[in-house]
């Protein structure tokens, strides 16, 4: 089944995974990737995109470039809360932290735009006490002004916390520092809206596991449509195949069907992207419950084979927004 819908209304659902396998990856990171969504239809009269949402008196003070604050040490620190405010013409996350140690310096806080993911990512590092109640499953919603919120990002490095903030579309931002009591500082990041954001038409996707034939209608090589990554996880009897993607459209999801073989292989295809990182690390990835992914390119085409599935049993195949995946779903 395929529901399209307008972005804006989008409902990210943060569910709990059991990360079970290793990825490719850019960055030493493994994403939050039971995340889930929930399309809805329009709903004009409730629409936040509907409201006021003021505007930048400093727009120039707002950019999309990395920037950090404080410094690499190894002190131990505490992240008392994080909260979410409206503001006239951005959202303000703001990152209350704290250390129990003497002569503590300012932690080193960064936030680098991830711009192919849909992302904000803030990473946080020595962190040994976290107190925020933001987990992999429980996020900071906001679905105003291209912004959709704020999520903990399941990550291998020690002592490390990373969180997205979902945007989409042209959301500069801004980093400050505000030292409160000896050993207490407050970081925010101020994210602005974009007034002239219109929602895309995007089709995610089934929404329903089935053996029959499934695809997406979406970008191709001519806007631009690539794969940069991927990841998988299982839990529950799933497992999840996670393809990053972009393109140089509103709309990141590239066009992509899947269906079974005569000899019972998942075939998922791309047949227009103007490029694709993951078949140049390899022709196979061997994933969970003996599982494996031959993966192959031929000119603007990849093809992904799921091979050792007992049985055409049935899948999923959908996609996401702030992250930016295609997500191949199939019942072990």
């Amino acid at each position: 089944m395929k529901k399209k819908i307008f972005l804006y209304l989008l409902i990210i659902l943060l569910s709990t995974v059991l990360l079970s396998g290793c990825t490719k990856k850019e960055e030493d990171v493994v994403e939050d990737e039971g995340q889930d969504t929930t399309q809805e239809e329009e709903n004009t009269e409730d629409s936040p995109e509907d409201e006021d949402l003021g505007y930048l008196s400093n727009p120039e003070e707002f950019t999309k470039v990395k920037q950090s604050l404080g410094e690499s040490s190894d002190f131990e620190y505490t992240i008392e809360s994080i909260e979410s405010v409206k503001k006239e013409g951005y959202q303000e996350f703001l990152f209350d932290m704290s250390s129990s140690e003497e002569d503590v310096v300012t932690p080193l806080f960064v936030v680098e735009p991830l711009l192919d993911k849909g992302v904000l990512r803030v990473t946080i590092k020595n962190i040994f006490e976290d107190n925020t109640g933001i987990t992999h499953s429980e996020g900071i919603k906001i679905d105003t002004g291209a912004i959709t919120g704020i999520y903990r990002v399941i990550t291998s490095l020690e002592n490390t916390r990373i969180y997205d903030i979902g945007i989409l579309a042209n959301n500069p931002f801004k980093l400050e520092l505000k030292e409160n009591d000896t050993n207490n500082w407050t970081f925010s990041v101020k994210v602005a809206y974009d007034t002239k954001y219109t929602a895309p038409t995007v089709d995610y996707g089934s929404t329903e596991f089935s053996s029959d034939a499934q695809s997406i209608e979406g970008m191709t090589s001519e806007e631009g449509a690539k794969i940069t990554t991927y990841s998988y996880s299982t839990s529950g009897g799933i497992l999840k195949f996670m393809l990053a993607v972009a393109s140089g459209a509103s709309n990141p999801i590239p066009s992509v069907n899947a269906q079974y073989d005569e000899e019972g292989m998942l075939i998922v295809t791309f047949d227009s992207l103007e490029s694709d990182k993951v078949p140049t690390w390899g022709s196979s990835i061997s994933l969970p419950s003996g599982v494996t992914a031959f993966v192959s390119r031929s000119g603007e085409s990849s093809v992904y084979k799921f091979g050792g599935i007992s049985g055409k049993k049935p899948f999923k195949l959908s996609a996401t927004q702030s992250p930016n995946q295609v997500i191949v779903e199939i019942t072990l």
